[in-house]
C-alpha cells in the first residue's frame, strides 16, 4: 500500500501534464487563450462534480451557470 502512496503524486503531475498539453492543443485549434480553455475545463469538471454530488437534473444545473459549456 505505501508504494502506491509514494507513487500518487507522479501519476497526478502525468495527468496534469497531459491535460495542460491537450487544453493548449484546443486553444491553439479554437484559436483562444489557454486561460480561457483552462477555465473552461476547470468550470466544467465543477459543474459534472455538482451533478454527481447532488444527483441533480442537469438541466437545473446548467440553468445556474453563468457561461456556457465549451465544446470542441
Amino acid at each position: 500500500m505505501m508504494e502506491f502512496e509514494d507513487d500518487e503524486p507522479y501519476a497526478s503531475n502525468s495527468e496534469l501534464r497531459y491535460i495542460t498539453l491537450e487544453l493548449m492543443k484546443i486553444a491553439e485549434k479554437k484559436g483562444t487563450t489557454f486561460d480561457e480553455m483552462a477555465s473552461d475545463y476547470v468550470r466544467n469538471t465543477f459543474t459534472l462534480k455538482k451533478l454527481i454530488e447532488e444527483k441533480d437534473s442537469p438541466e437545473r444545473v446548467l440553468k445556474t451557470r453563468k457561461e456556457p459549456i465549451t465544446h470542441e
